[in-house]
């Protein structure tokens, strides 16, 4: 650290600096753990992850919202086989692209927000693929690196049937997307303003 200091970066050069190796941090630290996935299978498995970055769950058969309490996770520590993630709500979370090897053999999920994630971009949503056949319900308001590249992506998803693209400044031809999506989804609704939408546990009770 004090050879960082003594370099001849100037202040601002070494705030970027410290705040690229941060990411590199947790980059590293959201990336797939074979060890924990083998102990507690997927699905709990991809459960602690979320909690542990702020995320809530929820677990199919069960209406209950699991998050950590007082950074404390109180799910089960072995496998389970009954017990399949049904919803994610990580809102305001710091999920990036590494997240998702994470979370690719999550075979019932249907619901999916992403509220004001800073780091999901395109690149990260034409990761949804592992998720073609389940998801259902995406949020994805607030996600400001979203362009229509990553939007048009989603067509994979072949089970969605709302959407949620609200706060979005790099997208530039909103409209052109949602044309273009409702051309593969003729279901979906898409919410683009304050339309009411439904609340995570009223999509998931609804059906």
């Amino acid at each position: 650290m004090q050879k960082f200091f003594q370099s001849e970066y100037t202040a601002e050069e070494l705030m970027v600096k410290l705040k690229h190796q941060m990411l590199d941090v947790e980059q590293q630290d959201q990336k797939f753990r074979p060890e924990r996935h083998k102990i507690l299978g997927p699905d709990l498995a991809s459960a602690h992850f979320l909690l542990a970055r702020g995320a809530s769950v929820k677990f199919l058969d069960d209406d209950m919202w699991h998050r950590a309490i007082q950074n404390k996770i109180l799910l089960p520590r072995h496998k389970i086989d009954s017990m399949y993630v049904e919803g994610i709500d990580a809102s305001n979370t710091r999920l990036m692209y590494e997240a998702f090897d994470c979370l690719a053999n999550l075979s019932k999920l249907r619901y999916l927000s992403l509220k004001n994630c800073e780091f999901i971009d395109d690149w990260c949503l034409d990761r949804f693929h592992i998720f073609r056949d389940t998801l259902e319900f995406l949020d994805l308001s607030g996600c400001s690196n979203i362009s229509e590249r990553g939007i048009a992506s989603l067509h994979k998803l072949s089970k969605l049937d709302s959407l949620i693209l609200k706060d979005l400044p790099n997208l530039k031809e909103l409209e052109f997307v949602v044309v273009m999506l409702q051309g593969f989804h003729t279901n979906c609704r898409i919410l683009t303003s304050s339309m009411t939408e439904l609340s995570p546990k009223e999509h998931l009770l609804s059906t």
